[in-house]
C-alpha cells in the first residue's frame, strides 16, 4: 500500500508537467504551420502572359516569328528563281554546244568524203549515202544539228565535189537533183527523228 500511495503523487506531478509542455509544443507547431503556408504562398508562380504587358510581349514575339518566316520564304523563292535561271542558261548553252558539235561533225565527214569521191564516177550518189550520216547526227545531237549539218554538207558538196569547182552551180542535172533530194530528206529526217529524244548533255562515244 505504501508503494502505491507514493506512486500516485508522482504520476500527478508528471501529468501537471507534461500538460504545459504539450500545449507549448502545439502552439509552436500551430505558429510554424501558418508561417510555412504563408512562405509557400509568397513563392507561388502566376500564369504567364496574363497581364497587359505579358499579352503585348506575346503578340510581339508572334509577329517577329511570322516576319522571320516570311523573310525565309521570300529568300527561298529568290534562290529558287536564281537557280532555275542559271539552270536554264546552262541547258541552253549546252544545247548550242551540242548542236554546234553535231553540225561540225557532219561538215567534217562531208569534207573527208571529197578526196575519196572527187574523181569517181559514183560521186553523183554521194548525197544519198550521206543521208546515213545525217540520220546519225540527228539522233545523236538533236534535230538542229541535223538540219545545220545537212545544209553545211550540201554547200561543201556543191562547192568542192561537183563541177564546176568553187561555184554554187552544178553542171550535172542528176547530181543537182540528188543534192536537192539530200537536203529535203535530211531536213525532214532530222525534224522527225531528232525530236524523239534530245539528250541533255553530250555522251562520249
Amino acid at each position: 500500500m505504501a508503494v502505491e500511495d507514493v506512486g500516485e503523487p508522482d504520476q500527478a506531478v508528471i501529468n501537471k508537467l507534461s500538460a504545459p509542455i504539450s500545449q507549448t509544443a502545439a502552439a509552436s507547431i500551430n505558429h510554424v504551420i501558418p508561417a510555412s503556408t504563408h512562405l509557400m504562398s509568397s513563392y507561388r508562380v502566376g500564369a504567364p502572359f496574363t497581364g497587359f504587358a505579358g499579352r503585348c510581349f506575346l503578340r510581339a514575339c508572334l509577329s517577329a516569328d511570322l516576319l522571320q518566316s516570311w523573310i525565309r520564304r521570300k529568300q527561298a523563292q529568290a534562290d529558287a528563281k536564281i537557280e532555275s535561271a542559271s539552270m536554264r542558261y546552262h541547258l541552253h548553252l549546252m544545247g548550242w554546244l551540242r548542236w554546234s558539235l553535231g553540225a561540225a561533225s557532219c561538215t567534217a565527214v562531208a569534207g573527208c568524203l571529197i578526196p575519196v569521191f572527187a574523181g569517181s564516177s559514183y560521186r553523183a550518189i554521194v548525197p544519198f549515202l550521206f543521208l546515213l550520216v545525217i540520220l546519225y547526227v540527228a539522233l545523236r545531237f538533236g534535230h538542229v544539228a541535223g538540219i545545220i549539218g545537212t545544209i553545211c554538207a550540201a554547200l561543201v558538196f556543191e562547192i568542192f565535189l561537183f563541177e564546176p569547182r568553187l561555184s554554187l552551180a552544178i553542171n550535172n542535172p542528176s547530181a543537182r537533183n540528188h543534192l536537192i533530194s539530200m537536203v529535203i530528206l535530211g531536213i525532214c529526217a532530222s525534224e522527225l527523228l531528232g525530236r524523239r529524244k534530245t539528250p541533255v548533255v553530250y555522251k562520249p562515244w
